[in-house]
């Protein structure tokens, strides 16, 4: 089964990403039939900065929903305001967590809402002082992702896309996507690792960081990176040194934490467990825009999600390799201590398939373009060439040309003597029947009540006009009832009807001229009340004459005398009932006149409200509409990233759309096939006569004030409201599912697979050897361009790692390939070829029903960051450029550090303590040589015969002060990651040759670099014997006078510093403090491990030794 995922971006690099991630799986489950929204096994967080979340590039898919999104700068907040809260907030151990770094908010000017303009510490105080609000994004999303329900979606998401059935039940996995070049997620991404770290679960702790690296933004001009390159130097470090810190965060960052609820206590590390660097180029891949590496790392997330067998490898490596293969790489660096693991790893994928998601992807915005002009525009396609008319007249004229057609189509067709579609809807239909029905029983009573001889005209005449006044008052009420019941049914059906003709009018003539022929249906109404009005009052005059008609049916002489039989009698009951038929048409009319007004009112006026308010509203997303395709171009959006390889190329979408549209749609005149097409979505029907229209969907029904003809008892009068499916996320939906109808030739090629596309029963032999040959192509360019998405420099692999080759492990999603289709021969036989076919290959074979294969990579260990062009090239390249001038040397570091410094150097906790002990241990053998500009330190050669001053870097990076004073150690320790940038320069170790020196003098005796628990060997050769590589301190006297005198100058440090770092303390503002003063505990156990081991040093034997 499917694991549980926590997807947490962080900064605006970070939530692109995750919005990509999002984007791809719901595309993908919905093709698989999942319904509503992603499953709440799968949560995502986007943290960063400003007040909302920003970033709407039109080439990338929309924002989170708002609950997925956490700003830290609430609406009109600046900066000040959120430096106060947190220094209010901060308690006892702030000064130590932030006054060498902290930014003076006098001097920022950055608006805080908008983000932190490219500065990695204001980007750190504001993550901090909204730590608050992390922690309850974090819970949040911890809450739904070990929710009940997610066992089962899980279960059923894992079925829809295919894969095996599986009662186990994983962890979930935690991954962290950050630039480490910005302000905002560069400063965060750390803060935010430890942040999930503090949930306290043991899958919260196996975080998969994965950092876009500086390269991601060498094709931004260079006014808008300035800060990019500086920042990821110091966001390199403080990610390795929270690497390496077993010991986790600081007492003092852990105080900080806890001021804000979030508990560190039980951290051994801080930042990321799994550091992936993220470039903008491998070997064979190189990516035009970052927006392109977001969408390639978006769906390789997506892929990670919802495959089991990525799943499983990834947690494999991760919880296995990575340890294992990363404590045994040789490492000539002196960063960390032997045994430990290498920092960095890198991973790659690529996709090779059909791309029907990305034709998916084409088409439906293709379709949705042009139904959406159609809707907005169908009235400026029948203007001729030279038309001068204003866009007014013609919508007018073209709705005057519909209008006829609309009518006779609408139900409401009323005016003159032959048209009565209002009059025959209400009209009983059984009111012929019934009229026939009482004649005959009038004339059965008439005739009973006549002489056999007969009797006079006049007897006869009274006889009838009594009978049927007698029945006159039942049968019209029984009228007047049956035409009730009939006006409630039509108030139900003509409301139903009109949607389904208004529809299928704006579909064929668009909807600005829609609202013009519903416009001329109310006129025409008006006139169809006129009319009725002037017709119910013929027909009550034709009723008031029922004495007349029977009179002059029987004849004006009254004494004469008619038998029963007489057809005169039949024929005065027959006038005397059309009397009663006359008003019983009079009343059907007046009915008619008095619900039209009210039909006008609550019906149509509604409804032509909800037309119009609904083509204005698709205009005015003229925005979206215009980024959709038209005609034959195929925009770079929709083309695949550089690491996704088609079989169907995408220049051929245009084709293949034009193909299908003419094979699904079944054009009357042979030839307007995309038009009916349009039609089709814009309706979403299968034809413009089917039923089932989605254009327009009744929110309320239209419930007559007369409550004689309204159903039930219990309604009240209701206006009607409509609502216009007509968005262009509306039209958009409605495309994508007439692309995959199924039963369409159009279905049948969206639900292709590869299996189904490579099928030798599918094709034609020609054809199937094409298609082979082209998805072997792709295959090798997916291959290759799969490889990890990182520039590694060969050269510095050698020196660094001594590896002289770049490994990396290939895994696939799930093969939809039988074991003997041609497909499953042509994979094994190109990765036999390559030396990566494997059992594990083998196994990823099924009959998983997918369109593309995704092949993900990952470096076979993990190393160190100077291997990593990607990384150390931009950096160097940048400060080479502005570490001419004292100013630009000093903007480049401004604000970029957010840690003490003891949290910020790349450097494992004991190769720190062992370097400031080298550093005192150089001073005390004279093998240091400070200037006010520049310092050095004595570097023997590997035969130990001879050796040299070697410089550290110059000038530094923090180098306001002199070298040779109290400062000069932190600087040149900090000067570090200048040195690291040198080796990958230089493609040479010499470069970091004056850090290995300080930690060989550092380190304890016994060569270790956990605690000092003898004397080092050179400091104790310089003692007993005089020995020293360079010459130093003067060796005369005797061994214990040199121990003395060692003693006495670690000794006078102690004080020393204690008064220097005494004194900083005494001082209120916590700003401007110097960074040695965040190594100060690591300097007096320094100079106290030396001073001990100093005194505690005798000699073995007074004669000289035992042998």
């Amino acid at each position: 089964m499917l694991r549980p995922f926590l997807l947490i971006g962080v900064g605006g690099s970070g939530g692109k990403t995750l919005r990509v991630v999002r984007d791809d799986l719901t595309r993908r489950l919905a093709q698989a039939g999942w319904e509503g929204d992603l499953p709440q096994a799968w949560q995502f967080v986007h943290i960063d900065v400003p007040t909302h979340a920003d970033g709407d590039d039109r080439d990338l898919p929309a924002q989170l929903p708002e609950r997925d999104y956490q700003g830290l700068v609430a609406s009109g907040v600046d900066y000040r305001t959120i430096d106060a809260a947190m220094v209010n907030q901060g308690g006892p151990h702030l000064r130590d967590a932030v006054a060498s770094w902290r930014p003076d908010p006098n001097k920022v000017n950055v608006p805080a809402s908008k983000g932190a303009g490219q500065y990695r510490a204001l980007g750190r105080i504001i993550t901090v002082a909204g730590m608050t609000r992390i922690k309850e994004a974090l819970n949040t999303a911890r809450r739904q992702l070990t929710g009940a329900e997610v066992d089962g979606e899980l279960a059923e998401v894992t079925r829809l896309l295919g894969a095996g059935a599986s009662t186990s039940k994983d962890s979930p996995t935690v991954v962290v996507v950050s630039s480490i070049a910005g302000g905002s997620g560069a400063g965060a991404v750390v803060d935010v690792c430890d942040a999930v770290r503090s949930l306290g679960d043991k899958w919260a702790s196996e975080i998969v960081g994965l950092l876009y690296a500086p390269d991601v933004f060498d094709y931004l001009p260079e006014e808008n990176r300035r800060g990019v390159r500086p920042n990821s130097l110091a966001t390199i470090g403080e990610i390795l040194n929270g690497y390496w810190n077993a010991s986790g965060p600081s007492e003092a960052t852990t105080e900080l934490f806890a001021k804000y609820g979030l508990q560190l206590g039980a951290a051994v590390r801080s930042g990321p467990r799994f550091p992936y660097i993220v470039g903008s180029s491998n070997e064979f891949v190189s990516y035009a825009s970052q927006n392109d590496i977001y969408r390639a790392l978006g769906r390789s997330l997506a892929s990670w999600v919802t495959s089991p067998t990525l799943q499983d490898y990834l947690s494999a490596y991760v919880q296995t390799n990575w340890s294992n293969s990363a404590s045994s790489v040789p490492d000539h660096l002196p960063l960390h201590s032997p045994g430990t693991e290498t920092p960095l790893s890198a991973m790659g994928s690529a996709r090779v398939g059909l791309g029907r998601d990305r034709f998916r992807d084409y088409a439906s915005q293709h379709l949705a373009r042009s139904a959406t002009t159609r809707l907005l525009h169908r009235h400026e396609e029948l203007r001729r060439s030279g038309d001068d008319r204003t866009e007014k007249q013609v919508i007018r004229e073209a709705a005057e040309s519909a209008f006829g057609g609309f009518l006779r189509h609408s139900g409401l067709d009323e005016r003159g003597q032959e048209n009565n579609d209002i009059i025959d809807a209400l009209r009983p239909t059984d009111q012929d029947d019934a009229r026939k029905l009482l004649a005959r029983k009038v004339l059965e009573l008439v005739k009973e009540r006549i002489p056999k001889k007969g009797d006079t005209v006049e007897n006869i005449r009274r006889t009838v006009i009594n009978t049927v006044n007698d029945r006159a008052s039942s049968f019209l009420s029984q009228q007047r009832e049956a035409r009730h019941a009939r006006a409630a049914r039509w108030t139900t059906d003509i409301q139903r009807h009109l949607v389904a003709q208004t529809s299928k009018s704006i579909a064929l003539n668009g909807a600005p001229v829609m609202v013009e022929v519903l416009g001329k249906l109310d006129t025409e109404l008006t006139h169809v009340r006129e009319e009725l009005s002037s017709e119910a009052a013929s027909y009550k005059r034709s009723a008031a004459g029922l004495h007349g008609y029977v009179q002059s049916a029987l004849g004006e002489n009254s004494s004469t005398v008619i038998t029963a039989e007489s057809e005169l009698i039949q024929n005065a009951i027959r006038a005397a009932v059309d009397a009663l038929r006359s008003q019983a048409e009079a009343e059907v009319r007046e009915l008619a006149v008095s619900l039209l007004p009210d039909f006008a009112e609550n019906v149509l006026a509604p409804l032509t409200e909800a037309v119009s308010h609904a083509y204005q509203k698709l205009a005015s997303d003229g925005e979206i509409v215009e980024s959709w395709p038209e005609r034959d171009v195929v925009p770079t959006r929709l083309r695949p990233a550089p690491n996704e390889f088609l079989v169907d190329p995408p220049e051929s979408y245009p084709q293949i759309l034009d193909d299908l549209v003419q094979r699904t749609v079944a054009s009357d005149d042979g030839v307007s096939h995309r038009a009916d097409a349009d039609v089709q979505v814009i309706l979403g029907v299968d034809s413009v006569e089917a039923a089932g229209q989605t254009l327009i969907r009744p929110e309320a029904a239209w419930v007559p004030r007369d409550h004689q003809v309204v159903a039930s008892a219990t309604a009240v009068p209701t206006r009607a409201s409509f609502r216009l499916a007509a968005r262009a996320e509306d039209v958009l939906g409605r495309a994508e599912t007439w692309l995959t109808r199924p039963g369409t030739t159009v279905g049948a090629f969206m639900a292709q697979g590869l299996s189904h596309y490579l099928d030798p029963e599918k094709a034609e032999p020609a054809e199937h050897m094409r298609r082979l040959e082209r998805f072997e192509g792709q295959f090798i360019a997916a291959l290759n361009g799969a490889a990890p998405l990182v520039s590694i420099n060969p050269a510095v692999l050698v020196q660094v790692h001594e590896k002289h080759e770049i490994k990396y492990t290939a895994t696939f999603s799930e093969i939809p390939f039988s074991s003997k289709s041609p497909a499953q021969s042509l994979i094994r036989r190109v990765l036999e070829s390559r030396n990566q076919w494997s059992e594990k290959v083998d196994k990823a074979f099924g009959d998983a029903k997918v369109d593309f294969i995704d092949i993900f990579t990952v470096l076979g260990e993990p190393y160190e960051p100077v291997v990593f062009d990607s990384l150390m090239r931009p950096i160097k390249a940048e400060w080479g450029a502005r570490s001419k001038a004292s100013d630009s040397r000093s903007e480049f570091w401004r604000w970029r550090r957010a840690r003490p410094l003891s949290e910020s150097l790349p450097m494992s906790p004991g190769v720190l303590e062992s370097m400031v002990r080298g550093w005192f241990v150089a001073g005390a053998l004279g093998q240091l040589d400070l200037r006010d500009d520049a310092a050095g330190i004595y570097v023997p050669a590997r035969n130990g015969i001879s050796g040299e001053m070697v410089s550290f870097p110059s000038p530094l990076l923090s180098g306001g002060g002199r070298l040779d004073g109290p400062d000069a150690l932190a600087a040149i320790l900090e000067g570090i990651n200048l040195a690291l940038l040198e080796v990958n320069n230089k493609e040479s170790l010499e470069p970091i040759a004056p850090y290995s020196r300080l930690l060989d003098l550092g380190r304890s005796g016994s060569g270790s670099d956990a605690g000092y628990e003898e004397i080092g060997r050179e400091l104790r050769r310089w003692i007993l014997n005089g020995e020293n590589h360079r010459t130093g301190p003067d060796a005369a006297g005797t061994w214990s006078s040199r121990r003395e005198e060692a003693s006495a100058r670690f000794n006078r440090f102690i004080q020393r510093f204690g008064a220097y770092f005494d004194k900083i303390e005494q001082q209120h503002d916590m700003l401007d403090s110097p960074p040695m003063f965040d190594l100060r505990h690591v300097v007096i156990a320094a100079l106290g491990d030396l001073r001990r081991a100093v005194d505690a040093l005798e000699l073995e034997s007074e004669d000289g030794g035992w042998a």
